[in-house]
């Protein structure tokens, strides 16, 4: 995966993230993520309730999949 193409899916809404080691991850839009040329630095609220940095390398990632807003 590269900057760009993750950028461009979050952009268009809620994306989840498959890694190659089968783990998903939901990002929210781009307020939840910073991403430069090699990590997606997601920020997540734990079951505690806190906030957890997850750090996501762009070259395991091996799917992205658009999810549907809420109306």
């Amino acid at each position: 995966m590269d900057r760009e193409t993750l950028l461009q899916a979050i952009e268009n809404g809620p994306v989840r993230v498959t890694m190659n080691d089968g783990s998903s991850y939901d990002i929210g839009g781009l307020r939840d993520v910073a991403v430069d040329s090699s990590t997606c630095y997601l920020m997540q609220r734990g079951p505690d309730g806190r906030y957890r940095a997850i750090w996501l390398a762009l070259v395991c990632m091996t799917k992205i999949e658009q999810l549907s807003t809420a109306s």
